[in-house]
């Protein structure tokens, strides 16, 4: 049995106010998802507008936080760069200088001074200070010269020739930001630095000054960025590898070989990567890590590094999503109360449909002396149930009238019957009469025959004594035969 046969079976066993129900029920639904869809459509759009625009705000402030500290810091060490390189003649000056920067700076957590080899022939091969807040002597300013400390404990093991920030701004040749060094998977510093060249008279580079700022205080920062509860803020720096993330295991390896190559088809992260990497700035829905995401990115400490915020769709249309499931309970509570107003309602107003086909059942079996009680109602149903209730009367008068005709008829026609039965009794009375007074006419007519034969020969003969005798006998049989007659004529 197909859908629509099954449909149509239920259907007819419906009775009209269940059909009528259901027809505006259906009307209903229809015209009600057409508005939630409509509706639904534009709290979509709104929401994602508004969402996105929360999320942007929220990265933008974020990011001005950290230009506005990185500027801080960038302004400091340019300054305390003038200062050094009108004192290179004065290496003792060097330690006051690294103290002083860190000391009259919050965000600066260590300074250090380095010099090219030999440059202070006096100072050995080697010439550095480096001065750093030091947590095992409650935070107290500790200035070192040993030319293989920059982070106590960290990075006792090589020289400063061998670190990125020292080569880098020296290669670079003017002020850089150097994210934290690492080997392979291990973190080896928990400082970004601000690096400047220190240059002689003639503008030879000389040396390298750099500015610590702790790695810590920056991750706070971006990761206390979370517009919504699943979302998660992050720095990408040069390379694009991640500076700042929430999972330490993804941090310091290359964005694109790390995202990408997972899904070579996914052009949306490609495209997303390459607007980041470029200093742009953006808003991109992509899937990440199996998530669908919105991204929103800007460009930072002069494009070289990015923050992104990552925002999960769920977490963006979760109040469009609740107001969808209220706005579906209501639904369906609206719906339920609809269609049982609908039956009780429509029942209630089409229930003298239903005794008047009720009426007129009984009326086509014959039964004509129902008993319709006359109604108040104004409206169309109100006029058919007067309307029915007149017709029924005038048609059982005009029964009743055919019913008494139709008795008289057949008491005509017993009476017919009686009249018609006396009358077949009359004529068959009369032919067996006329029967009978023809067997008696047989014979004197025979005699008259017989009479008036031998009145002829007689007549031939001349004996008229006999000729009156035949008369006589003659006439007494017309006599029998005219009384015969007479009677048959009564």
């Amino acid at each position: 049995m197909t859908y629509p046969k099954i449909i149509k079976d239920i259907s007819k066993s419906w009775s009209f106010p269940t059909k009528l129900s259901a027809g505006i029920l259906l009307t209903v639904v229809i015209l009600l998802v057409a508005a939630l869809g409509i509706l639904f459509t534009i709290s979509h759009n709104s929401i994602e507008k508004e969402s996105l625009a929360k999320a942007e705000e929220t990265l933008t402030g974020t990011v001005a936080r950290i230009e506005n500290t990185l500027h801080e810091v960038a302004v400091a060490t340019t300054n305390m760069q003038w200062n050094v390189e009108h004192h290179l003649d004065n290496p003792e000056a060097m330690a006051l200088y690294t103290r002083e920067l860190v000391k009259n700076n919050n965000h600066i957590v260590g300074c250090a001074i380095a010099f090219e080899p030999g440059y202070y022939k006096g100072e050995g091969e080697l010439f550095m200070r480096y001065t750093y807040i030091n947590p095992a002597q409650d935070n107290s300013l500790t200035t070192s010269g040993n030319p293989k400390i920059i982070e106590p404990d960290v990075l006792s093991g090589s020289p400063y020739l061998a670190h990125n920030w020292y080569n880098i701004a020296k290669n670079v040749g003017q002020l850089v930001w150097v994210r934290p060094h690492a080997e392979g998977d291990t973190i080896l510093s928990s400082t970004i630095s601000c690096c400047v060249p220190l240059r002689d008279k003639n503008g030879k580079i000389v040396g390298v000054l750099a500015s610590d700022v702790s790695l810590d205080w920056l991750s706070e920062t971006v990761l206390s960025t979370k517009p919504y509860p699943n979302s998660y803020c992050c720095m990408l720096g040069v390379q694009g590898t991640y500076l700042i993330h929430p999972d330490s295991t993804r941090l310091y390896h290359t964005f694109v070989a790390d995202v990408i190559a997972k899904d070579s088809t996914n052009t949306k992260v490609k495209m997303l990567v390459d607007s980041m990497l470029k200093g742009e700035d953006g808003c991109r829905s992509v899937q990440l890590f199996g998530k669908d995401c919105y991204v929103l990115y800007q460009a930072l400490n002069e494009k070289h590094w990015s923050a992104c915020i990552v925002c999960p769709e769920s977490d963006i249309f979760y109040a469009n999503k609740r107001l969808t499931l209220h706005a579906a309970l209501i639904l369906l509570a609206g719906l339920l109360g609809i269609f049982a107003f609908c039956i009780v309602f429509v029942n209630k107003q089409l229930k003298p449909l239903s005794e008047l086909a009720t009426n007129a059942e009984r009326i086509s079996q014959g039964e004509y002396d129902l008993t319709i009680k006359p109604t108040k109602r104004k409206d169309e149903i109100g006029i058919l149930q007067n309307s029915f209730r007149t017709m029924h009367t005038a048609l059982f008068a005009r029964i009743s009238e055919l019913n008494r005709l139709t008795s008289d008829l057949l008491h005509r026609h017993k009476e017919l019957n009686s009249v018609y039965a006396e009358v077949e009794n009359a004529n068959e009375t009369k032919i067996r009469f006329i029967h009978d007074i023809a067997d008696q006419m047989l014979a004197p007519v025979k005699v008259i025959d017989s009479s008036v034969h031998h009145l002829k020969e007689k007549s031939d003969s001349g004996q008229k004594e006999d000729m009156e005798l035949l008369m006589k006998k003659a006439l007494r049989q017309i006599k029998i035969i005219t009384g015969l007659i007479d009677k048959l004529a009564r």
